[in-house]
């Protein structure tokens, strides 16, 4: 699927959150639109998840995970 980064408002986004059993979860998610799908009509937009992790540890290990992928991400 080619799409176009989104350029306003919150392009990359990072989510952590701390489980029931005390492990850390993220992702890094990004932004899209003019995206052309086979089985739609007309340019599509939404999120995408870029990198994600789960069952860590601690949070700033998760912290870290999650900056390193939103590093990447550009």
């Amino acid at each position: 699927m080619a799409y176009t980064r989104e350029t306003e408002g919150g392009v990359l986004t990072v989510n952590i959150q701390k489980k029931a059993d005390g492990t850390f979860s993220w992702n890094v998610v990004e932004r899209f639109k003019d995206a052309t799908v086979d089985t739609k009509t007309g340019a599509q937009e939404g999120q995408l998840i870029l990198a994600s992790g789960a069952g860590v540890a601690d949070y700033d290990t998760a912290a870290a995970a999650a900056k390193s992928a939103f590093d990447a991400a550009g």
